[in-house]
Protein backbone atom coordinates (compact mmCIF):
# COMPACT_ATOMS: atom_id res chain seq x y z
CA UNK A 1 0.00 0.00 0.00
CA UNK A 2 3.12 2.37 0.30
CA UNK A 3 4.49 1.69 -2.59
CA UNK A 4 1.06 2.60 -4.38
CA UNK A 5 0.92 5.75 -2.93
CA UNK A 6 4.84 6.66 -3.57
CA UNK A 7 3.79 5.82 -7.30
CA UNK A 8 0.71 7.67 -7.10
CA UNK A 9 2.33 10.83 -5.70
CA UNK A 10 5.20 10.33 -7.86
CA UNK A 11 2.47 10.47 -11.25
CA UNK A 12 0.23 12.86 -9.84
CA UNK A 13 3.26 15.15 -9.91
CA UNK A 14 5.69 13.82 -12.73
CA UNK A 15 3.23 13.51 -15.52
CA UNK A 16 1.72 16.01 -17.51
CA UNK A 17 -1.74 14.58 -18.09
CA UNK A 18 -2.13 13.37 -14.97
CA UNK A 19 -1.40 17.35 -13.62
CA UNK A 20 -3.82 17.83 -16.43
CA UNK A 21 -6.74 16.06 -14.87
CA UNK A 22 -5.16 17.26 -11.49
CA UNK A 23 -6.19 20.98 -12.47
CA UNK A 24 -9.45 19.91 -12.96
CA UNK A 25 -10.18 17.88 -10.08
CA UNK A 26 -8.51 20.67 -7.83
CA UNK A 27 -10.89 23.10 -9.17
CA UNK A 28 -14.19 21.35 -8.92
CA UNK A 29 -12.54 20.32 -4.72
CA UNK A 30 -12.69 24.09 -4.33
CA UNK A 31 -15.95 24.62 -5.24
CA UNK A 32 -17.95 21.65 -3.91
CA UNK A 33 -16.02 22.81 -0.70
CA UNK A 34 -16.84 26.09 -0.52
CA UNK A 35 -20.43 25.11 -1.27
CA UNK A 36 -20.42 23.40 1.49
CA UNK A 37 -19.26 25.36 3.71
CA UNK A 38 -21.81 28.35 2.51
CA UNK A 39 -24.62 25.55 2.60
CA UNK A 40 -23.75 24.90 6.50
CA UNK A 41 -23.25 29.09 6.96
CA UNK A 42 -26.60 30.12 6.11
CA UNK A 43 -28.39 26.47 7.49
CA UNK A 44 -26.87 28.02 10.99
CA UNK A 45 -27.84 31.13 10.15
CA UNK A 46 -31.18 30.85 9.14
CA UNK A 47 -31.79 28.67 11.93
CA UNK A 48 -29.96 30.19 14.83
CA UNK A 49 -32.40 33.19 16.27
CA UNK A 50 -31.01 34.78 19.71
CA UNK A 51 -32.69 38.14 20.84
CA UNK A 52 -29.34 39.16 23.46
CA UNK A 53 -27.69 40.95 21.33
CA UNK A 54 -23.78 39.58 22.69
CA UNK A 55 -25.57 36.01 22.99
CA UNK A 56 -25.73 36.26 19.10
CA UNK A 57 -22.48 37.12 18.81
CA UNK A 58 -20.81 34.45 20.54
CA UNK A 59 -22.81 31.53 18.88
CA UNK A 60 -21.69 33.08 15.72
CA UNK A 61 -18.27 32.79 16.36
CA UNK A 62 -18.89 29.30 17.62
CA UNK A 63 -20.90 29.06 14.49
CA UNK A 64 -18.32 29.57 12.71
CA UNK A 65 -15.75 27.30 14.02
CA UNK A 66 -18.03 24.78 13.92
CA UNK A 67 -18.74 24.80 10.03
CA UNK A 68 -14.71 24.86 10.02
CA UNK A 69 -14.89 21.69 11.74
CA UNK A 70 -17.96 20.31 9.90
CA UNK A 71 -16.34 21.25 6.43
CA UNK A 72 -13.47 19.29 7.17
CA UNK A 73 -15.49 16.21 8.63
CA UNK A 74 -17.38 16.07 5.52
CA UNK A 75 -14.56 16.90 2.76
CA UNK A 76 -14.45 13.28 1.95
CA UNK A 77 -18.11 13.78 1.25
CA UNK A 78 -17.11 15.76 -2.01
CA UNK A 79 -14.40 13.28 -3.05
CA UNK A 80 -17.14 10.95 -4.50
CA UNK A 81 -18.59 13.38 -7.08
CA UNK A 82 -14.98 14.22 -8.04
CA UNK A 83 -13.47 10.83 -8.40
CA UNK A 84 -16.94 9.65 -10.43
CA UNK A 85 -16.15 12.42 -12.66
CA UNK A 86 -12.37 12.04 -13.21
CA UNK A 87 -11.97 8.31 -12.67
CA UNK A 88 -11.77 6.94 -16.02
CA UNK A 89 -9.67 9.19 -17.16
CA UNK A 90 -6.72 9.34 -13.97
CA UNK A 91 -7.08 5.13 -14.08
CA UNK A 92 -6.24 4.87 -18.25
CA UNK A 93 -3.70 6.88 -17.43
CA UNK A 94 -2.12 5.05 -14.57
CA UNK A 95 -2.64 1.55 -16.13
CA UNK A 96 -1.41 3.06 -19.85
CA UNK A 97 2.16 3.40 -17.59
CA UNK A 98 2.43 0.79 -15.24
CA UNK A 99 0.30 -2.02 -16.85
CA UNK A 100 0.34 -1.65 -20.26
CA UNK A 101 -0.24 -5.15 -21.03
CA UNK A 102 -3.44 -4.87 -19.82
CA UNK A 103 -4.82 -2.65 -23.09
CA UNK A 104 -7.93 -0.36 -22.54
CA UNK A 105 -10.51 -0.82 -19.87
CA UNK A 106 -14.39 -0.75 -21.39
CA UNK A 107 -14.33 1.61 -18.62
CA UNK A 108 -17.76 2.23 -16.74
CA UNK A 109 -20.73 4.52 -17.68
CA UNK A 110 -20.30 7.95 -16.47
CA UNK A 111 -24.15 8.02 -15.31
CA UNK A 112 -23.46 4.96 -13.18
CA UNK A 113 -19.92 6.75 -11.69
CA UNK A 114 -21.85 9.91 -11.00
CA UNK A 115 -24.56 8.24 -9.42
CA UNK A 116 -22.54 6.04 -7.60
CA UNK A 117 -20.66 9.28 -6.34
CA UNK A 118 -24.11 11.13 -4.90
CA UNK A 119 -24.90 7.73 -3.01
CA UNK A 120 -21.06 7.66 -1.49
CA UNK A 121 -21.79 11.99 -0.57
CA UNK A 122 -25.26 11.50 0.86
CA UNK A 123 -24.22 8.35 2.95
CA UNK A 124 -20.51 10.29 4.39
CA UNK A 125 -23.05 13.35 5.54
CA UNK A 126 -25.85 11.66 7.02
CA UNK A 127 -23.60 8.81 8.66
CA UNK A 128 -21.22 11.71 9.88
CA UNK A 129 -23.66 14.17 10.88
CA UNK A 130 -25.65 11.56 12.98
CA UNK A 131 -22.04 10.37 14.57
CA UNK A 132 -21.09 14.03 15.34
CA UNK A 133 -22.46 14.21 18.95
CA UNK A 134 -20.56 10.78 19.27
CA UNK A 135 -17.29 12.38 17.73
CA UNK A 136 -17.51 15.22 20.14
CA UNK A 137 -18.15 12.62 23.39
CA UNK A 138 -15.65 10.28 22.13
CA UNK A 139 -13.10 13.06 21.53
CA UNK A 140 -12.31 13.65 24.99
CA UNK A 141 -11.83 9.63 25.28
CA UNK A 142 -8.16 9.27 24.40
CA UNK A 143 -8.94 10.77 20.69
CA UNK A 144 -11.63 7.91 20.18
CA UNK A 145 -13.87 9.72 17.87
CA UNK A 146 -10.95 10.51 15.68
CA UNK A 147 -10.61 7.06 15.64
CA UNK A 148 -14.35 6.53 14.76
CA UNK A 149 -14.14 8.76 12.23
CA UNK A 150 -11.50 7.91 10.49
CA UNK A 151 -12.73 3.93 10.70
CA UNK A 152 -16.24 5.09 9.20
CA UNK A 153 -14.89 7.22 6.26
CA UNK A 154 -11.88 4.39 5.11
CA UNK A 155 -14.40 2.30 5.20
CA UNK A 156 -16.92 4.20 3.17
CA UNK A 157 -14.53 5.29 0.91
CA UNK A 158 -12.20 2.43 0.18
CA UNK A 159 -15.61 0.71 -0.72
CA UNK A 160 -16.16 3.48 -3.49
CA UNK A 161 -12.89 3.74 -4.79
CA UNK A 162 -12.57 0.05 -5.13
CA UNK A 163 -15.58 -0.63 -6.69
CA UNK A 164 -15.19 2.63 -9.13
CA UNK A 165 -12.08 1.37 -10.10
CA UNK A 166 -12.63 -2.48 -10.54
CA UNK A 167 -16.48 -2.19 -12.24
CA UNK A 168 -13.63 -0.45 -15.22
CA UNK A 169 -12.75 -4.75 -15.64
CA UNK A 170 -14.55 -6.99 -13.99
CA UNK A 171 -18.77 -7.54 -13.40
CA UNK A 172 -20.35 -6.29 -10.20
CA UNK A 173 -19.87 -9.76 -8.89
CA UNK A 174 -16.61 -9.95 -8.91
CA UNK A 175 -16.01 -6.83 -7.39
CA UNK A 176 -17.76 -7.95 -4.22
CA UNK A 177 -15.98 -11.19 -3.79
CA UNK A 178 -12.32 -9.46 -4.66
CA UNK A 179 -13.36 -6.51 -2.38
CA UNK A 180 -14.58 -9.46 0.59
CA UNK A 181 -11.58 -10.98 -0.05
CA UNK A 182 -9.40 -8.22 0.56
CA UNK A 183 -11.10 -5.88 3.03
CA UNK A 184 -8.37 -5.67 5.12
CA UNK A 185 -6.01 -3.60 2.65
CA UNK A 186 -8.60 -1.93 0.98
CA UNK A 187 -9.86 -0.81 4.34
CA UNK A 188 -6.49 0.63 5.14
CA UNK A 189 -6.23 2.12 1.70
CA UNK A 190 -9.40 4.08 2.32
CA UNK A 191 -7.83 5.24 5.59
CA UNK A 192 -4.77 6.43 4.35
CA UNK A 193 -7.14 8.26 2.03
CA UNK A 194 -9.05 9.78 4.24
CA UNK A 195 -6.68 11.11 6.49
CA UNK A 196 -4.91 12.69 3.23
CA UNK A 197 -8.04 14.56 2.99
CA UNK A 198 -8.21 15.67 6.31
CA UNK A 199 -4.65 17.56 5.77
CA UNK A 200 -4.87 21.18 4.10
CA UNK A 201 -3.74 21.37 0.86
CA UNK A 202 -3.16 17.72 0.51
CA UNK A 203 -6.90 17.63 0.93
CA UNK A 204 -7.23 19.37 -2.53
CA UNK A 205 -5.81 16.89 -4.59
CA UNK A 206 -6.79 13.75 -2.72
CA UNK A 207 -9.35 12.39 -5.57
CA UNK A 208 -5.98 12.11 -8.07
CA UNK A 209 -3.80 10.69 -5.57
CA UNK A 210 -6.49 8.01 -3.88
CA UNK A 211 -7.46 7.04 -7.33
CA UNK A 212 -4.52 6.54 -8.77
CA UNK A 213 -3.08 4.94 -5.38
CA UNK A 214 -6.22 2.18 -5.20
CA UNK A 215 -5.32 1.40 -9.17
CA UNK A 216 -2.15 -0.10 -7.91
CA UNK A 217 -3.59 -1.42 -4.76
CA UNK A 218 -6.07 -3.04 -6.99
CA UNK A 219 -3.58 -5.01 -8.90
CA UNK A 220 -1.50 -6.32 -5.89
CA UNK A 221 -5.01 -8.07 -4.25
CA UNK A 222 -5.35 -11.50 -3.86
CA UNK A 223 -8.18 -13.55 -5.91
CA UNK A 224 -11.18 -14.54 -3.55
CA UNK A 225 -10.49 -18.74 -3.76
CA UNK A 226 -8.11 -20.71 -5.38
CA UNK A 227 -5.54 -19.25 -7.76
CA UNK A 228 -7.70 -17.11 -9.30
CA UNK A 229 -7.21 -15.23 -12.81
CA UNK A 230 -5.51 -11.77 -12.87
CA UNK A 231 -6.90 -8.90 -12.01
CA UNK A 232 -7.55 -7.95 -16.28
CA UNK A 233 -8.64 -11.95 -17.49
CA UNK A 234 -8.13 -12.33 -20.87
CA UNK A 235 -10.99 -12.60 -22.99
Amino acid sequence: MIRAFELAFSQTFGDARLRAVLWQSLALSIVLQVALGALAWWAFGAYVHVGWHWVAIGLHWLGAGAIVVLALLLFPASFGIVVSIFLDAIADIVEGTYYPELGKARGTPILTMVWAGVAFLVAVVVLNLLLLPIYLVALLAFGSGAILFYALNGWLTARLYYEQVALRRRGAAEVRAWRKANSGILWLTGIAIVLLGTIPILNLIVPVVGTAAMVHVAHTLKPPRGPGQPFNPPA
